[in-house]
Parts: structure tokens; sequence; C-alpha cells
């Protein structure tokens, strides 16, 4: 099962997984701290529950060098080997397609971006359904980071945890595949 799981389509989350920061907080610290007064239009955009258009917002305004992120230097090394032997791997986010290409194209590796558009805030479940509309429930691998990943490993057949937040080994238990620390 294992072998024929790693000639799935490896879908890699962006936030805490490929890279060790959240672009969220990179994009706030970039766009809203210099200019504090757009924080009301993305506060507005929050408590409306219109986050995914906040994030599309914030992905317009963010000018940033892909090149000075911190990369999960093992994880990426292992991707990138995996990429050499033919796996098609795909770059699935919550950060906006801006910011998701953007890095896509400057890594290198990737055969497609799967991130939020303005409409959709790829996250949790949202992320799940679209990758099992795209590839079918238990015909790609997923790497991520988060208890928001769960959804999406309970649809994905390879797990692989990245850089996992505190008490998630515990959650995902003996369903993960890979651990990368």
């Amino acid at each position: 099962m294992e072998e024929e799981s790693q000639s799935h389509p490896l879908a890699v989350d962006l936030d805490g997984t490929l890279i060790l920061t959240d672009m969220s907080w990179v994009s706030i610290r970039r766009v809203i701290l210099p200019r504090p007064w757009r924080v009301l239009g993305f506060l507005w955009l929050e408590l409306t529950g219109r986050r995914a258009v906040w994030k599309q917002n914030l992905g317009k305004l963010l000018k940033f060098d892909p090149a000075s992120l911190e990369y999960h230097p093992s994880f990426l090394e292992w991707l990138t080997g995996e990429y050499a032997r033919g796996r098609e791997l795909y770059l699935v986010t919550a950060s906006d397609r801006l910011i998701a290409e953007s890095i896509a194209a400057h890594v290198g590796i990737f055969n497609d971006v799967m991130a939020s558009d303005g409409d959709v805030n790829l996250r949790g479940k949202n992320k799940a359904e679209a990758l099992t509309a795209r590839f079918g429930r238990g015909k790609f691998g997923y790497a991520g980071n988060s208890h928001v990943d769960i959804p999406v490993w309970e649809s994905a057949g390879q797990v692989i945890v990245v850089n996992p937040e505190r008490g998630l080994e515990d959650r995902v238990g003996d369903s993960a595949d890979i651990i990368f620390s």
C-alpha cells in the first residue's frame, strides 16, 4: 500500500510545512503594520466571513522575495527527490493564489498550485473537498502540519506530517506514513 500511495500525486501545504512561517503573518507585518489604517478594512472582511477576500487583498499588496523565506530543509530535499523520481507535486494552500504561485515558481518542483482565490478559503474541509474532487478519495498524498489538516488526511491515501503542531502527532497517531520534525 505504501508503495502505491507514493505513486499518487502529493499535495503539499505551504504555511508551517514547506515554509517554517505563515504567509498571513508575513503579509500582515509587511502590508498592515507599515500602514495601520488598513487594518479596519481587513478586520471588516474577517468579521463578515470573507477571509478569502482579505487574503486576496493582502496577496495583491504584498511584495516579497520567495528566496527570503525559511524553507523546511530536510522536507524540501525529500520533495526534490520525489519530483526527480517523477512524482507529481502540488502546492495546496490556504494562502492566496498570487503568493502561492510566486513561491511555487521559486521552488520549481510543483506541477500546479491550488490556493485561496478570493472566493474560497482553501483550508481544512474546503481543501479536503477540492483535493478529493481533483484526484479522488484516497488517490493523493498530503503533507501538512496542523490540526486543521486532519480532514484532508482523512481523505488522503498517504499521510505526511511535517513540522507538527503541539499534540498533532498524538492525534494523527499511527495513520502517519512519514513524519518530518
